[in-house]
């Protein structure tokens, strides 16, 4: 049995089929609201994740060997106003889940972000020492400390810029594209580096850990390095969108709540080597993103409608 904890999130809808296909394990879902999933494999518990009284009884009846963390509140300028919840969510949920671990003897699987580094000297390896500089890096941080102190045999796994096809989450591509589509001018930093990561890749990374019986910590970031203004350029040249919408910004005019890391992102080659992946550049991981937005619209649109 493999529980995964925030099974809403756009993370988790590609964990969860590719665990299906991947291994014979029954999964155990989690999350705070109903999910489509019709597979007899596919057992549900809905739930609020920082309501331990009702988390235990779930994670004890289904008595998974791997408990997978997709559950965060990633909305960094939120975290450094309420403190309290991004505590609760990203620190006192993963302390619940790896005491609940250690009783049911399973490992833990944790994902967490680039942001446990301060983004002075990115992209960064497993062995760099973090440095948070906002609340949500360092609630984060704390997530990992406790995963890895209290789970004999847990993995972190840490990524940055997630993104993949559409879905009901929509994240920096799905926001470029919109905005391109509707002729509406975006601002996008020019000065935060990252390599983009296509949700794939880090599902797949997950699913080789829970696998091959790993632990430690993983990083998973995609192949190519850029600012997010680099990024959004891409992504309007790949799609064929007006490149003149998109417009350069610092980060301190953008005067946000919480401080980014400035040169963040990930060298993989733990991941690359151990687990043996490939991490897909930013032209594959739009190609990808192109061809599910096309099987998408074939599917709405139905036989017999003259669209070929």
């Amino acid at each position: 049995m493999i529980t995964i904890v925030g099974a809403g999130s756009t993370l988790a809808a590609t964990l969860v089929p590719l665990l299906i296909e991947e291994t014979e394990a029954p999964l155990h879902l989690i999350s705070s609201r109903p999910l489509p999933y019709q597979n007899e494999r596919i057992r549900m518990s809905v739930l609020d994740v920082t309501d331990k009284n009702a988390l235990k009884p779930a994670i004890m009846g289904a008595h998974p060997q791997t408990i997978i963390n997709c559950a965060a509140m990633t909305n960094v300028d939120k975290c450094e106003t309420d403190r309290q919840t991004a505590w609760a969510v990203n620190v006192t949920l993963v302390e619940n889940l790896t005491r609940l671990a250690r009783i049911v003897d399973a490992r833990m699987i944790q994902v967490s972000t680039d942001y446990v580094f301060d983004g002075l000297k990115g992209p960064y390896a497993e062995n760099a020492v973090p440095n948070p500089i906002s609340y949500y890096g360092k609630s984060k941080l704390a997530g990992e400390n406790v995963c890895l102190s209290g789970s004999s045999g847990a993995a972190i796994v840490r990524t940055n810029v997630v993104y993949g096809p559409p879905s009901e989450r929509p994240d920096f591509v799905r926001w470029v594209i919109d905005a391109l589509e509707s002729g509406t001018p975006i601002r996008v930093v020019d000065d935060q580096h990252s390599n983009p990561t296509y949700v794939e890749d880090v599902a797949d990374a997950i699913s080789r850990i829970v696998q091959r019986k790993r632990s430690g910590i993983y990083h998973v970031g995609g192949a190519d390095y850029m600012t997010r203004f680099e990024f959004a350029v891409k992504i309007a040249e790949f799609f064929k969108g007006n490149v003149s919408l998109i417009r350069p910004v610092s980060t301190a005019d953008l005067a946000q709540t919480a401080r980014r890391p400035m040169r963040g992102g990930l060298i993989s080659l733990k991941a690359e080597t151990d687990l043996r992946m490939t991490m897909r550049g930013i032209e594959s991981g739009l190609a990808s993103i192109r061809h599910a937005m096309m099987s998408k619209h074939s599917n709405m649109v139905g036989p017999g409608s003259g669209i070929e």
